[in-house]
C-alpha cells in the first residue's frame, strides 16, 4: 500500500524534545507514513538523534544552509510531498499513539473541497526547571465560513492538509513583516479558508508542549504578527470591513468584531 501521510517537522535547537517527537511518529497504529524533517540550520546535537533513522527509505532529511524561519523550512518539506495529506508536527509537540489511523480514514470519506482536517488539542505545560504544571484539553469546532473563523480567534490542532490544496496556495506564505517566522498556522490557515472548507472531528489528536521555549512566548511579536495577518486577510477578502481588537491583561490581541467601511 503506498504512504497516504507526509509528517512535516521543521526543527531548529530542539534538544530533547525532537526524539520524544520521533518516538511519536514511530508509535503510530497507522504505520504506512512517510516523514520528511527540515533542519533549520540548527547549531545543537538535537540532530544527532536522526542519524539512525536515515537507512530507513520512510523518512528524508534537509538541513538549510543557513536559518530560514519556519514557514520557509515547510516550503522546501512540502515541495518533495508526495502523498495525498500532510500534517506538520512541530520538534517540540507530540502525537497521540492513533492521530494518524484516525485522520486519515476520516480523509479517505472527505470530498475535494476538505482542504484541512483538524481534531482537538491536549496542551501540557511545563515550568522552567521543565517540571509538569497542568494538562488542558482544548475543543475545536466547526466554521461556517471564514468570517466565521476569523472571528474565533483560533487556530487548527492537528493541521492534516490535503496535499494538493495545500500546494495550490503557494504553501506556507511568507510576505508578512517577520517572513514567515512567526506564527505560520493562522497566516496559512487564513489563506487556505478562502478556497477549501476545514472538517473538524471531535477526537483529542496532538499534544502541545507549554514551555519557556515557545515562540509564542513572544507576546510583543505576536501581537504585531496577529494585527497584521488580520488586516492583510480583511483586504484580500475584498477590503469591505476594518477590525476592532481588544488586547488581554497578558497583552495578547485579538479580534472582536469587523464593521462595515
Amino acid at each position: 500500500m503506498n504512504a497516504e501521510v507526509t509528517v512535516l517537522i521543521p526543527t531548529y535547537n530542539s534538544g530533547s524534545f525532537l526524539q520524544e517527537a520521533l518516538n511519536s511518529v514511530y508509535s503510530q497504529t497507522y504505520a504506512n507514513w512517510k516523514l520528511i524533517i527540515v533542519d533549520d540550520a540548527s547549531t545543537d546535537t538535537s540532530i544527532s538523534q536522526l542519524r539512525p533513522l536515515l537507512s530507513d527509505n520512510r523518512v528524508t532529511y534537509i538541513r538549510n544552509g543557513q536559518n530560514l524561519g519556519q514557514s520557509k523550512s515547510m516550503n522546501l518539506g512540502l515541495a518533495v510531498t508526495t502523498t495525498p495529506y500532510v500534517i506538520q508536527l512541530d520538534a517540540d509537540d507530540l502525537l497521540f499513539p492513533y492521530t494518524l489511523e484516525v485522520l486519515v480514514a476520516e480523509a479517505r470519506k472527505q470530498p475535494e473541497h476538505v482542504g484541512l482536517i483538524s481534531g482537538n488539542i491536549n496542551s501540557v505545560s511545563f515550568d522552567a526547571n521543565g517540571n509538569f504544571y497542568f494538562n488542558i484539553l482544548t475543543k475545536n469546532r466547526s466554521f461556517q465560513d471564514k468570517y466565521d473563523f476569523l472571528l474565533s480567534n483560533m487556530s487548527q490542532w492537528p493541521r492534516f492538509y490535503r496535499t494538493s490544496t495545500l500546494k495550490a496556495i503557494g504553501g506556507w506564505p511568507t510576505d508578512d513583516p517577520f517572513e514567515g517566522r512567526y506564527m505560520e498556522d493562522k497566516r496559512v490557515l487564513m489563506r487556505l479558508i478562502e478556497v477549501a472548507h476545514f472538517h473538524w472531528i471531535d477526537v483529542p489528536l496532538y499534544i502541545h508542549r507549554r514551555h519557556e521555549r515557545n515562540q509564542t512566548n513572544l507576546v510583543d511579536i505576536y501581537r504585531q504578527i496577529t494585527e497584521w495577518n488580520i488586516r492583510d486577510a480583511l483586504k484580500r477578502w475584498g477590503d469591505e470591513f476594518d477590525p476592532v481588537f481588544t488586547v488581554d491583561q497578558n497583552g495578547w490581541i485579538k479580534i472582536v468584531d469587523v464593521i462595515r467601511k
